[in-house]
């Protein structure tokens, strides 16, 4: 197929008679004028004037000149008065590319003129290309710096005024398209080709602009026609280029009233490889999308109304930026029983939040769901997420006597932003009661205190109108009890600091039985600090008809002073409000007071319970706070001091006793004279020489009564005791130096040399046999009356 090249405007060649700077009713103009051309000279709308156009000295308010023809005017400045308006009709072979090649008419170079090309096409869609010019769509009253505006037209209908040097690269109307071009009076016409063709029709559509937007950030305005027919469609093309996203903005906007009102126009939006979208003007449109994206509006069937209602206008905005992206893409497990949800800190932000694709500035998940969150140019503390999580036990037999930890790894799940809240649900087995503990303990946080941490925990049950307390991490609260089977502890960060937070173990929870109050702090005061209590739901008051206790532990040198500082009391129906402090061993009832009674402080010297129980009241609240302060307890201490020099005491006492008492038993033990063949004899200055010097073993003298005093007995204790000793012994000879003294019965020498040797030295007689107890029997009787006088 060829291309047909064709000039839509003959160069009128403008003959003055005389040369003149400017037209004047006395100047004639030669214009020359094409087949298929006409050129449309009419007076300015709104002007009333007497000036006229004559030809052949006929003078009218307008004419058209379909052949060369001479003119003048009957006033000197005519441009002031006339516009001039082109028109060529076009007709073109089915996809055939042809070029319009707008040229100037030097002769109307004062005049405003418009310069209007015809396709007569009533069963294709004329294609416009104007990627040599690119226009830009403004609104329809307004200019182009350059003087040049750009109308494309439907039938009668305008889709839209441009500029030239914009993003516009193609422009297709249906049936007959038209194209103009206004250029102001004294502008000279910058010349550029552009490209027209046509092609297969697009059903339902009045238009489809095509946008090819920059690899820059650019933004752009874009309007609906100025009347905008009923059932009417129009499209617009947008190309994003790669790693850039758009975002969509309605400016400003009217709808009509619609014969159906399901019908009220929207925008939809075909997004490639994506579902598609349809959004109402008053919500927000997409934000940060990319990839090449179509915007379609669709008119109604408007109801006739008098007076008429306005008509469909829609005025948007599209930005292409290149953004900082994030994405999270996971799965929350389905038996956690989480929901989380991410929220923009600000809505109107240029933070972008996206779940699965869609513009959102509150993004909701749950345990189970696949999501797919992006943000682009979100700053880290411009978006903020809240956690729920349950945690349920509805069986003993899988939480009887077990401790759980309270922990969020929100990390596992890459959501984006900082921790505002966590909410833990503790739901327990049927009438249980929940146990709170805290490794480093925790403190009452009333609202005139400032917790000076990262985190707040509120804990009420699960309906949140019931609180038990706000409490601070680090006190000494060591554990809560609560007679209530599920509960619920929120955790608030109060600064955005430590990114960990939520991952340290802060508190620990278990199910126990039922317990008999409904509320028991266990408490361990400091020496160095005051502890504060409150009533549970402080500042408001306790539940009508429930009581709290608390159980203050404290080391046995220390005592306490128990200060109220504030209590309210409420006039009661029936049974009367009660405070009674009671120490734990032994107990003892230390303070009591009731409704009508004053409140005074009380000193406190060991660990004791504190209870407050609150009654029904028509008016008024039961509530109290109190603080502790501990101080060091003088008479235990006199106390401990008595004791321990009570203990060291007795301690020497007993020392004493048992020295005097083995010294005693010493005295008491007979003298025994030991034979040492080595020893020095007293009063010897050597070692004295026996009889026989070849028997070292011998001696001369032992003193009998020392070695056998207490084997001597007379003749009749022998003879008693020669039934018990057993068979005598053989004697043994007398030898050299040897005197009777020395030579004992058998039982003398073998007690001698036999049971302390084992054998004589002296004889080859045999070891004597080991004493039983009879023999030993013996022998202490026989001691015995030796000793009687």
């Amino acid at each position: 197929m060829g291309i047909w090249r064709f000039t839509c405007f003959s160069l009128l060649l403008g003959f003055f008679q005389s040369s003149f700077s400017e037209i004047t009713g006395d100047a004639e103009l030669n214009v020359a004028v094409e087949e298929g051309t006409s050129i449309h000279i009419n007076t300015s709308a709104g002007i009333n004037t007497q000036c006229e156009v004559c030809i052949s000295q006929v003078c009218q308010s307008s004419v058209i000149l379909r052949n060369d023809t001479s003119l003048n005017f009957s006033c000197s400045e005519p441009e002031n008065v006339f516009t001039v308006q082109i028109i060529t009709d076009i007709e073109l072979p089915f996809k055939m590319k042809s070029i319009i090649e707008p040229k100037e008419y030097h002769v109307f170079q004062k005049f405003s003129r418009t310069f209007t090309w015809n396709l007569n096409s009533p069963t294709k869609t004329t294609y416009f290309n104007f990627s040599r010019t690119g226009l830009r769509q403004i609104h329809p009253t307004d200019s182009c710096p350059d003087k040049h505006v750009y109308m494309i037209t439907s039938k009668d209908v305008s889709v839209g005024r441009f500029c030239q040097n914009g993003t516009i690269t193609e422009i297709q109307v249906r049936n007959v398209g038209k194209l103009s071009l206004e250029v102001s009076g004294g502008q000279p016409l910058d010349l550029k080709d552009i490209s027209v063709s046509l092609g297969f029709v697009i059903y339902g559509s009045l238009a489809a602009i095509k946008v090819v937007l920059p690899e820059m950030s650019s933004t752009q305005d874009f309007f609906t026609p100025n009347t905008f027919p009923e059932n009417a469609v129009l499209t617009w093309r947008f190309k994003v280029p790669h790693a850039y996203y758009i975002d969509v903005h309605i400016m400003n906007y009217t709808v009509p009233t619609c014969i159906q009102p399901e019908n009220i126009p929207k925008i939809k939006y075909i997004r490639y490889s994506k579902k598609d979208l349809v959004k109402p003007l008053d919500v927000t449109q997409p934000l940060a999308e990319t990839g090449d994206i179509a915007l379609i509006i669709k008119n109604c069937n408007m109801s006739k109304t008098d007076p008429p209602s306005e008509g469909l206008m829609v005025h948007f905005q599209i930005s292409s930026i290149k953004r900082k992206t994030g994405q999270c893409k996971r799965k929350l497990p389905e038996n956690e029983m989480l929901q989380i949800r991410v929220m923009k800190k600000d809505p109107k932000s240029l933070c972008v939040l996206k779940l699965d694709s869609d513009v959102m500035d509150t993004v909701t998940i749950a345990s189970g769901d696949y999501y797919d969150i992006e943000f682009f140019d979100c700053n880290k503390d411009e978006l903020e997420f809240t956690v729920n999580q349950t945690r349920e036990c509805k069986e003993w037999r899988n939480c009887a006597y077990l401790t759980f930890p309270i922990t969020f790894n929100y990390e596992q799940n890459c959501i984006p932003g900082v921790l505002k809240m966590i909410t833990w649900h503790l739901h327990g087995p049927q009438n249980s009661s929940v146990e709170l503990q805290s490794p480093t303990g925790l403190r009452y946080c009333l609202p005139e205190d400032e917790c000076n941490s990262n985190l707040l925990l509120n804990v009420s049950h699960d309906n949140p109108d019931i609180t038990v307390g706000q409490f601070c991490p680090s006190g000494t609260i060591e554990k809560i009890q609560i007679r209530e089977s599920k509960i619920a502890v929120t955790a608030s960060v109060t600064s955005f600091n430590d990114q960990n937070l939520a991952t340290e173990l802060f508190l620990t929870y278990s199910f126990t039985q039922d317990i008999s109050e409904d509320y028991i702090f266990t408490v361990a005061p400091k020496l160095d600090n005051p502890t504060v209590l409150a009533t549970p739901a402080w500042p408001s008051g306790m539940k009508p008809s429930s009581n709290v206790s608390w159980i203050i532990n404290m080391e046995p040198q220390l005592k306490s002073n128990l200060k109220f500082m504030n209590v309210s009391q409420p006039e009661c129906m029936e049974v009367q409000t009660n405070i009674v402090a009671q120490t734990i061993l032994p107990q003892m009832i230390v303070y009591s007071a009731k409704t009508e009674e004053n409140i005074n402080d009380v000193l406190v010297p060991e660990s004791f319970y504190l209870n407050m129980t609150n009654c029904k009241s028509p008016t008024g609240s039961f509530r109290a706070m109190m603080e502790i302060t501990l101080q060091n307890n003088t008479k235990n201490h006199l106390g401990i001091i008595l004791s321990i020099v009570g203990i060291v005491l007795m301690i020497i006492t007993a020392v004493v006793i048992w020295i005097f008492l083995r010294k005693k038993k010493k005295n008491k033990t007979p003298p025994v004279s030991n034979y040492n063949p080595n020893a020095f004899l007293p009063g010897l200055h050597g070692i004295p020489k026996t009889q026989e010097e070849e028997d070292p073993h011998s001696y001369v003298y032992i003193d009998d009564t020392l070695v056998y005093s207490h084997l001597l007995d007379k003749e009749a204790e022998n003879e008693q005791c020669k039934d018990e000793s057993g068979p005598p012994l053989p004697d043994r000879p007398v030898g050299k130096g040897e005197s009777l003294v020395t030579k004992g019965s058998g039982m003398v020498d073998n007690e001698l040399y036999g049971y302390f040797q084992g054998q004589s030295t002296t004889s080859g007689s045999p070891k004597s046999p080991i004493k039983t107890s009879e023999d030993e029997a013996c022998e202490t009787r026989l001691c015995e009356r030796e000793e009687s006088p």
